[in-house]
């Protein structure tokens, strides 16, 4: 059982919230080892299912406490939900803890995608009708919890004008202009925003009595592992550009997702387009003048224009990655884990074995992400309390809450977008979304209200999706 920690998390004893809890081992097998399986919907969904079954049902931390490992991984390259999911059960159970509640968060998604990848491709280039339907309903419940989870934030970290205005700020900007630095430079200028505007006020901890038990590594390992990220990356790249691709495939593969996932922020959405350059290699060919490829050309041959097309020895085609693509976002997990089906079916065209296929693309991507939170995690238990910090913070949080409102509206209009009953799915989602935020009355006249878990709702969007499609909703 988790043990009480008897934390005073406000100054007024009429208002005190119930004490935080320490998770035990057996606690977050528990938590993590179900989540795994119904954590539908991509990062910011994740984050949502995180803020209301570990700081609200379970409390083990504080809003304080997740919100800022929520910032950290906004502000580091790699999978923001991975990171945060590792994040959470080191500062429970050290680094042991961080390792079981990240891997159980992450291995229903590596499992299903790399037996994608290794048998079942070509079936995902066309799904079922009745799988396309499970998948619209997995989705639309999906952003119901982003969109519980980005009021619930923003209800939290946006109190005065200034941390609204960033949190609107970031929320635009985010939506309009996707870049790969636009996510960290958006949360600098907010930290920078609220460091001068609350210059003067007190900025003590408001949960100053909640203990961090465990930070994982010491600060020396902690620098340590920050600096074998790089000599990792330098070293792989460095091998890569002086050794040819016949005979060091993996290594190839290796040094392609290592160094995406080296320097990429914001999670699957920004990554995905990036991998489609690395793993689907083009050549010009000769075509007719209405872009048909003339097969068999010769230097005689008379061009009217040329194409791209994939190379016969090409890691992966077109096809395979939007099929991957599709079905990855279907899955539970990190949309990262794409990377599992994109290594086992490169290794299969290469003729090289499957699960050194998976090694390769799998922790290349997620390594430096994982590194880098187990790295700074450290630093952070002793700087989170330094002034300069706490004033900073307000401006960092908000605006990584003006994320996940960006979030909110590109999930939403794509999955209504893609699926097969557009109408259907909305009404899916505002199901979801009002039995987990405010909940299904238990009696009438007495008050009481039952939220539905997270993962309940998933697996009730899914089920909904399936009867959508039975009876041909448009």
């Amino acid at each position: 059982m988790a043990a009480q920690v008897n934390v005073d998390t406000t100054d007024d004893p009429e208002k005190q919230e119930e004490p935080l809890v320490k998770a035990s081992y057996k606690d977050i097998f528990w938590s993590f080892v179900l989540m795994g399986w119904t954590a539908f919907g991509g990062p910011a969904a994740h984050i949502g299912i995180f803020e209301k079954v570990f700081v609200e049902a379970k409390r083990w931390m504080s809003p304080t406490v997740f919100n800022e490992l929520l910032s950290l991984g906004q502000c580091m390259p790699g999978p923001t939900s991975t990171q945060v999911s590792f994040a959470i059960g080191v500062v429970q159970k050290g680094i042991p803890g961080g390792l079981m509640s990240g891997m159980l968060f992450q291995y229903p998604g590596l499992l299903m995608m790399s037996l994608a990848g290794a048998g079942a491709a070509e079936i995902l280039v066309n799904p079922d009708d009745w799988l396309r339907g499970l998948s619209a309903g997995l989705s639309a419940a999906g952003v119901a919890l982003v969109v519980s989870a980005a009021v619930g934030l923003a209800k939290g970290q946006c109190k005065d004008q200034v941390t609204s205005a960033l949190c609107l700020m970031s929320a635009t900007i985010a939506y309009y202009y996707q870049s790969n630095w636009i996510f960290p430079l958006l949360i600098v200028v907010g930290g920078l925003t609220t460091l001068y505007t609350k210059r003067n006020d007190d900025v003590a901890l408001p949960d100053r009595k909640e203990q961090i038990h465990h930070l994982g590594l010491s600060k020396i390992s902690g620098g340590i592992l920050i600096v074998a990220w790089l000599v990792i990356w330098i070293a792989v790249a460095s091998v890569v550009n002086t050794s040819d691709y016949d005979g060091n495939e993996e290594l190839y593969w290796f040094e392609a997702f290592y160094r995406t996932g080296s320097i990429i922020f914001g999670g699957g959405q920004v990554v995905l387009p990036l991998l489609l350059k690395d793993v689907v290699q083009y050549e010009d060919v000769c075509a007719n003048i209405d872009g048909s490829v003339i097969a068999n050309a010769t230097a005689s041959t008379v061009c009217s224009s040329y194409v791209q097309v994939p190379r016969a020895n090409s890691w992966i085609t077109e096809e395979h990655f939007f099929a991957g693509l599709g079905v990855v976002q279907a899955m539970p997990g990190p949309l990262f884990n794409l990377s599992a089906y994109i290594g086992a079916l490169a290794a299969r065209r290469a003729g090289i074995n499957v699960l050194a296929g998976i090694f390769a693309a799998w922790f290349g991507l997620f390594g430096p992400g994982v590194m880098l939170i187990y790295g700074v995690l450290p630093f952070w238990g002793a700087f989170r309390k330094q002034p300069v910090y706490r004033r900073a913070l307000p401006g960092l949080n908000s605006s990584a809450v003006g994320l996940v409102v960006a979030a909110v509206f590109q999930m939403s209009f794509k999955v209504r977008e893609i699926s097969p009953f557009k109408d259907a799915s909305v009404v899916i989602g505002i199901l979801a979304f009002y039995a987990t935020h405010f909940g299904v009355p238990t009696g009438v006249g007495k008050g009481e209200v039952w939220k539905m878990p997270a993962p309940l709702a998933v697996v009730g969007g899914g089920v909904l999706g399936i009867i959508a499609w039975a009876t041909g909703c448009t």
